[in-house]
């Protein structure tokens, strides 16, 4: 009983973060392309963060790209 409880509890803390909701952060790589990422606590090596704000969903973010300044180009 108490190795079906630790597992289900190992399970359980296995799942958790991939039941967590994406945010969206809008990035740009060394060429000067803007695109949506998903939030990422490490940064992004080799790309700027364009804005700090967060969106919800990559439908939110990739809207929000219309509006970006400095971009050589878009990537959805």
């Amino acid at each position: 009983m108490k190795m079906l409880v630790t597992v289900a509890f190992l399970a359980a803390v296995v799942a958790t973060p991939s039941l967590a909701a994406s945010k969206y952060s809008l990035v740009k790589d060394t060429v000067g392309n803007c695109s949506a990422a998903v939030s990422s606590p490490r940064g992004y090596p080799g790309m700027k963060v364009m804005s700090m704000k967060k969106y919800p969903s990559m439908e939110a973010a990739n809207k929000a790209l219309d509006g970006l300044k400095g971009c050589a180009g878009l990537v959805r």
